[in-house]
């Protein structure tokens, strides 16, 4: 059975079409990185997954509960708000913009979910949100505020914070590119870590060289559909469409 599985998702803004029949399927431990131009709906994508965003034609499962799926009209049905919440938990998300409480402390960022959502005790809480200031390289930084820090530690501070809901499929939604060059490395550094330890991760990125290294499968999107799909050494060494081939030549050239 596969950890997640969309079917044919469409999803139209007004008038304008942004996904036009996209499919994924992720097996438990793969990395899946997405990659295409801004407005191929990429991110539309990610968000509808994460029910950020609903669909208007489609399936949605994570780990065989449906999210959604289409009615005999055709269009697409949610299962009840309340089962919404409970699939939703199996999905961590990072966004391009930190999204960190201001008011609080890089600790207390951590302990909130956790307390609220899952009715973890305060104490158990801390204990787990200064595990994961230490995996992602931050445990000096759990009494500063968000902004003490520089955006890197920002967005490592956001990826602890996802991590500490327990998710089994971790979201990125371009991780890096609100940061400098400089600050970049440091999060796909934690990412990397991730991904050695074999968690489920889809993320949609610019970074070509760390879907080269990192990624199980790269997917092309264009338009608001899957253009080519594969290996990295498939997608990115040797695509097969054109369309492909052009953008990769614009992004690598632009480095």
């Amino acid at each position: 059975m596969y950890i997640l599985q969309a079917l044919d998702i469409h999803k139209k803004f007004d008038s304008l079409k942004v996904l036009k029949g996209v499919s994924l399927q992720v097996e438990k431990g793969q990395v899946i990185a997405i990659i295409g131009p801004s407005g191929s709906g990429k991110s539309t994508f990610l968000r509808c997954l994460n029910h950020l965003e609903t669909i208007d034609q489609g399936e949605i499962a994570i780990e065989g509960e449906f999210m959604a799926r289409n009615g005999p009209d055709g269009f697409a049905i949610y299962s009840p708000e309340k089962e919404i919440d409970q699939i939703r938990r199996k999905m961590g998300m990072v966004f391009q913009n930190f999204n960190l409480f201001p008011h609080k402390s890089v600790l207390e960022n951590l302990m909130l979910a956790p307390m609220l959502v899952k009715q973890a005790d305060k104490a158990a809480a801390e204990d787990k949100a200064r595990q994961l200031l230490e995996k992602v390289g931050l445990s000096p930084k759990a009494n500063n505020y968000p902004f003490e820090l520089s955006g890197g530690q920002q967005q490592r501070v956001a990826i602890a914070r996802a991590l500490a809901m327990e998710p089994d499929i971790m979201c990125f939604d371009e991780p890096t590119s609100a940061l400098d060059p400089e600050l970049t490395g440091e999060v796909l550094q934690v990412m990397k870590d991730l991904a050695s330890e074999h968690m489920t991760m889809i993320v949609v990125t610019h970074e070509i060289g760390f879907a080269r290294e990192v990624a199980d499968r790269v997917i092309f999107m264009d338009e608001g559909l899957i253009v080519e799909e594969g290996t990295a050494e498939d997608v990115i060494v040797n695509p097969y469409h054109e369309r492909t081939r052009a953008f990769l030549s614009k992004v690598l050239m632009a480095r």
